[in-house]
């Protein structure tokens, strides 16, 4: 087909979109801000009220989504926004080619952007209702937290899937996960949550070689540590280190567990930090290696004794001291004992 021909079959009624819009906006922003910045134009050229739940309910997004929408255009310039006590007055500017940036290096981070959002109970009800996926996420989850689900657990719950992004499938079974290791406190869920968004857990099967891996050597260094639960973020920096920059043999890490327990008295991951980092300069990888280093720095340490200076202490005068130094009496006994038979004879005369 060399070309089509277009007819419209109804009156023609539009809105317009600068060509600067579509060239240097639209396609440098997620499609749903272009869409909100677009229907909601419409709307006010045509005198249409708009609000914030119906761009939402339009596009079956979160009113976060809108928000952060309207966020974005207001930074670019293209929109000036005013707040009132109850409504938010959105003004369109003047559609201009954006002012070259300054290049800055990028700084990758996997975590999710802002706090997690609040959704109202209309919002959560809607996408409940909608949502064969969201409905049986929550189903789900409140079997496995083993309750009814409260206000603030939904929130927590749809902010897995809206805000951090996590699969339905990946967040149920993150949710079987910690039930099957006693964990049912949403709090320690969304820390786990938010862990796995930090790493790249996005489908099912990362998910469960995560788990996988978190099982068969973080669990077990915590352990050896004396800890329980997930670690927290500088504890988990610190086993990365050993495992994933130095890659050090888990049984290599638990040595060094072991180690801090025998030098201090408790593992601390700061001394068992600097075991590793010096095993790691030296090329160890096993433990024949560090049994070669401890008799290497043992042998280091023996002290050799010149025979002249073992002759030397034999004699040595012993060390002068207020004892040592105490003048000696020397007392005459047999005058004592002609003075007292004197004294008995005499008496006895």
């Amino acid at each position: 087909m060399s070309g089509m021909k277009l007819k419209l079959a109804y009156e023609r009624k539009f809105i317009e979109i600068p060509c600067n819009f579509i060239d240097y906006y639209m396609t440098s922003c997620p499609p749903v801000y272009s869409l909100v910045y677009i229907f909601t134009m419409k709307k006010l050229l045509h005198g249409q009220a708009v609000s914030v739940n119906d761009i939402a309910t339009a596009f079956n997004i979160t009113e976060g989504d809108v928000a952060n929408a309207w966020k974005h255009w207001e930074a670019e310039g293209l929109v000036k926004i005013e707040n009132g006590s109850k409504d938010m007055a959105i003004t369109f500017l003047h559609v201009g080619v954006p002012t070259p940036k300054e290049e800055i290096p990028a700084v990758v981070s996997k975590s999710p952007i802002g706090s997690r959002p609040q959704y109202s109970t209309e919002e959560l009800a809607h996408y409940r209702q909608e949502s064969k996926e969201i409905a049986r996420l929550f189903d789900k989850a409140s079997q496995a937290m083993g309750k009814l689900l409260s206000y603030n657990d939904l929130t927590v719950i749809f902010s897995f899937y809206d805000w951090l992004r996590l699969p339905p499938d990946v967040i149920e079974y993150l949710f079987a996960y910690c039930e099957e290791n006693g964990h049912r406190n949403i709090r320690y869920i969304e820390k786990c949550a938010i862990d796995w968004a930090d790493n790249g857990v996005d489908d099912l099967d990362k998910a469960l070689i995560y788990v996988q891996n978190f099982d068969k050597n973080y669990r077990t260094i915590l352990h050896y540590m004396g800890q329980s639960g997930y670690p927290t973020p500088s504890h988990r920096k610190y086993m990365d280190k050993w495992l994933n920059t130095y890659n050090m043999p888990l049984d290599l890490v638990l040595e060094a567990c072991d180690r801090s327990v025998a030098q201090i008295g408790t593992p601390k991951f700061n001394y068992v930090e600097s075991i590793l980092a010096d095993w790691n300069k030296k090329g160890i990888r096993d433990i024949a290696g560090i049994k070669a280093a401890d008799a290497e720095f043992a042998s280091s340490k023996e002290a050799i004794v010149p025979f002249s200076k073992i002759e030397k202490r034999a004699t040595a005068t012993p060390k002068v001291n207020r004892f040592v130094n105490f003048n000696q009496r020397n007392t005459d006994y047999s005058q004592y004992e002609k003075l007292e038979r004197a004294y008995l004879e005499q008496k006895l005369k």
